[in-house]
């Protein structure tokens, strides 16, 4: 049988509660509980009821023993007098008591909980492979309109932003031949793709990377051609990636959005020298055009190089950018990348 035991305060109820340990010890020994400079509001006799009434829920059959509490003294204090600490075990039964009431004696403070409303918009990334071991790749985000993107691959890494509708596609230079591209958003939101690129081994590539107006690019001299000649590859005529799939001469893929504050930027020069049509050389250098953005200033680049199919280590370069009247000249850094050396085929 369960005993329980209802106390009616003031309007409301104090149910006597021992199963969930509250106000109750299942110890064996239990010594009193001392409770100081409170002052005394009311005795309460309390009843021990033989049975549940029958609206109330606790377990169909405990056998144990009849538990009878004589009475109950109620205390309080004010707010700032607080009790002090109890120094011993209270003497309290070793069985426990359950208690039950009505709805209407329980004073229940009722919490609703507003799920969040999480959009549904994912950020996805889907690659094709191209023509002389490029990879597009297309990056989703349509919550992400007019967005920072920063794309990376193999220790490439450079930026760029969305369209209106959260779209970006941008054709890579792959690295290696299982390549995995990551694209990150400003907000940590993330997607990537990995591709096999199985040409890669018949193309040499030349990186440089850089943050920000740096005015470093690379330039490419092939078979003996001079500055702006038809042989001179740079960003500023780069041609087409379908040049070196036939075999005819090398292309220079300028990666990054300079539109985008801090942006990074990347210079990738690729020959195809297991297909190339024509022997001879390749001189390969990095420049730095001196501008009123750049000038008296240093900047840094990181340097990649790609021979049949494996990436260099990453090399670090920094260099310190002439005063400011030689702006509009362009400082030549050598040995930075190799100059290729074309076999006849």
């Amino acid at each position: 049988m369960i005993k329980i035991s209802t106390i009616s305060i003031a309007g409301g109820a104090l149910v006597l509660a021992a199963g969930a340990g509250l106000y109750m010890q299942t110890s064996a020994a239990a010594p009193a509980v001392e409770i100081s400079e409170l002052t005394p509001v009311a005795e309460v006799a309390v009843s021990v009821l033989d049975a549940l009434p029958a609206d109330a829920e606790g377990p169909a059959d405990l056998s144990q023993d009849r538990v009878e509490l004589a009475s109950i003294t109620l205390m309080s204090s004010d707010a700032t007098d607080l009790p002090k600490i109890m120094t011993a075990d209270a003497d309290f039964p070793i069985t426990p008591i359950l208690a039950a009431a009505s709805s209407d004696d329980l004073m229940v403070d009722r919490v609703t909980e507003t799920p969040s409303v999480v959009q549904d918009c994912p950020v996805d990334m889907v690659g094709e492979t191209r023509a002389a071991a490029m990879v597009s790749v297309v990056l989703t985000a349509p919550c992400q309109p007019n967005a920072r993107v920063v794309f990376q691959h193999s220790g490439l890494k450079f930026s760029t932003t969305t369209d209106e509708a959260g779209r970006v596609e941008v054709e890579i230079p792959a690295l290696s031949e299982n390549a995995l591209f990551l694209a990150m958003m400003d907000d940590g939101n993330g997607a990537g793709v990995e591709m096999a690129v199985d040409t890669l081994a018949f193309y040499d590539r030349s990186v440089v990377q850089w943050h920000g107006e740096s005015g470093l690019a690379i330039h490419a001299l092939e078979y003996g051609a001079t500055y702006d000649s038809a042989g001179h590859v740079w960003s500023g005529a780069p041609r087409d990636p379908g040049v070196a799939a036939r075999g005819e001469g090398g292309f220079v893929t300028r990666l990054g959005d300079t539109g985008v504050d801090g942006a990074d930027m990347a210079d990738v020069y690729t020959f195809p020298t297991g297909t190339a049509k024509s022997q001879g050389d390749v001189a390969v250098s990095v420049e730095v055009a001196v501008t009123d953005l750049n000038c008296g200033r240093e900047v840094a680049a990181d340097v990649i190089e790609v021979s049949e199919g494996i990436a260099s280590e990453m090399a670090r370069l920094d260099v310190t950018v002439p005063d400011c009247d030689a702006v509009g000249d362009y400082l030549l850094l050598k040995n930075l990348v190799s100059d290729l050396k074309i076999a006849a085929r």
